[in-house]
Parts: C-alpha cells; sequence; structure tokens
C-alpha cells in the first residue's frame, strides 16, 4: 500500500464521505485498525470488517434521503478530526465528529460520535421515503426500508390475519402479493409527530387507492422506531376491515376469482 501523509488521508476521507463512496478509503486503514462508535457501544475491528460498515452507512443515507454531505476536516497532533453535517430535501443537521488517529501512513483508529439527537430528522426522512414508494407503488424500495429483523404489528387486522409480522424479506413477500390488487395513488392529511425519543416517531396520513375501478381513502396511523436509517419496528392502526371487504368484493366478482389484469 502506499505510504501517505495525514493530509493526503484526511483529503480522501473527504472525498468518499462527501460522495458517500467509500472506494477512496480502500487501502487506508491498517488490517487490524479499529472503528468505534463510544455513543452507540460499538466496535468494529479489521479493515475489511470496518469498509463493509461504513459502505453500509453510505447505503443507510442514500436511502433516507440524504442528498448531500458537507465534510471539514482538521488536522490534530496523531491524524485528525473529521466533521459531518448531512441534508436532504426535508432535513440538515451536524452528523457526527470523528477522531482518526494515523501511523506509518494508515488510520489505525476510527472514533465516531453520531449526533443521535439528530435522529429525529433522519427517522422524519426515512417515514418521507416511506411514504414515497407507497405512493408510488415501489414495493421492493419499500421494503428495504425496513431492518432484516423488523417486527410489525398490526392491532386493528380482522379475524384470520395475523397481526404481527417478523422479518423484512416476509414483509416484502406480503407487499408484493398486495401490490396487484389496489394501487395506491396518493396521500392527503399528512401529519408526523416527533415524541421524547429522537428514534420514534408518530405518523398520521390517508392514502388514496384504486381498487377493481373504485376509488377509495384508507386511514392510517403509525408509530415507527427507526434506528441506522431502517425502521426496527412498527405498530400500524388502519381501518384494515374496510380494506380488506372491498378486496373480497373485488376477487369475487373477477373472473376465476382472482384479479382482473
Amino acid at each position: 500500500m502506499p505510504r501517505r501523509t495525514v493530509p493526503e488521508i484526511a483529503s480522501l476521507v473527504s472525498q468518499g464521505m462527501s460522495t458517500l463512496d467509500t472506494t477512496p478509503f480502500a487501502d487506508l486503514f491498517a488490517a487490524d485498525a479499529v472503528y468505534e462508535l463510544p455513543f452507540l457501544g460499538q466496535r468494529v475491528e479489521g479493515r475489511e470488517a470496518i469498509l463493509a460498515r461504513l459502505a453500509a452507512g453510505g447505503t443507510r443515507a442514500r436511502e433516507i434521503g440524504v442528498e448531500k454531505v458537507q465534510v471539514k476536516t482538521t488536522p490534530a497532533e496523531s491524524g485528525f478530526t473529521v466533521e459531518l453535517t448531512v441534508s436532504g430535501p426535508a432535513f440538515s443537521f451536524p452528523s457526527s465528529v470523528g477522531i482518526l488517529t494515523v501511523s506509518d501512513g494508515l488510520i489505525t483508529s476510527y472514533r465516531d460520535y453520531p449526533n443521535v439527537a439528530g435522529a429525529s430528522a433522519g427517522a422524519r426522512a426515512v417515514f418521507d421515503a416511506f411514504l414515497a414508494a407507497s405512493v408510488e407503488n415501489r414495493w421492493d424500495d419499500l421494503a428495504d426500508l425496513y431492518a432484516e429483523d423488523v417486527v410489525l404489528e398490526m392491532p386493528f387486522t380482522p379475524a384470520g390475519v395475523p397481526r404481527e409480522t417478523k422479518g423484512r424479506e416476509e414483509l416484502r413477500r406480503r407487499f408484493r402479493a398486495a401490490g396487484p390488487l389496489r394501487r395506491i395513488v396518493g396521500a392527503e392529511n399528512v401529519v408526523v409527530h416527533e415524541t421524547k425519543d429522537p428514534s420514534v416517531l408518530v405518523a398520521e396520513f390517508d392514502l388514496r387507492q384504486e381498487l377493481g375501478g373504485e376509488t377509495f381513502v384508507a386511514s392510517y396511523v403509525m408509530v415507527m422506531t427507526i434506528k441506522d436509517g431502517l425502521i426496527t419496528h412498527s405498530r400500524d392502526y388502519a381501518d384494515t376491515a374496510a380494506s380488506a371487504e372491498r378486496i373480497k368484493r373485488f376477487t369475487e366478482s373477477s373472473p376465476a376469482g382472482s384479479p382482473a389484469g
């Protein structure tokens, strides 16, 4: 690996973070480097694991709507600090400050301190992405907003319908199955409430939908927990009985008892 100076390393880190691309980081970390997030009690060891973690962070940032990252680096005694400010269509906030230690031309330690309070803006961005994917009927994109081990509760479901769904892929299967039955055409009366926990928000909204030539509006209230840019838990309250009745009438009236087209 090339032996780089601290300013050269800081420039490459700034380039990668500003573009949410870890490619410039590929040969910047020592093989036994350590990445720590003290506020979260997390520690990652080894170059490949660190690069994978940073790449996942970039992916999550794009998923929640981050469009711009401002990066400021400042030389320090044994390395440099890096300060990040992220922004998107509906938010802008300082997201983290990191302290990087450099030895023999390689990063040996990266201590990352995220703005936990800024999670409320990040949570809102995830909800905005959720609503956009729903209205545009992008079911795979919608599923990708949920954590792999997400738990989704639907307390108002009618008898015979599961009130709890576990796992992103099961949600993806259900989204794909329901997608052909009806089309969402718009969202109305959207109100988002912040809570004392910045990772939790409560959203009220109506979805205008089309089914078998009939247009109807269904109301929803969702209590979402969002961490690291993904929905980890959600309680969804909706008039599911009314929607289920419409779907039942439609499928019974379609040829062979299935959705036309």
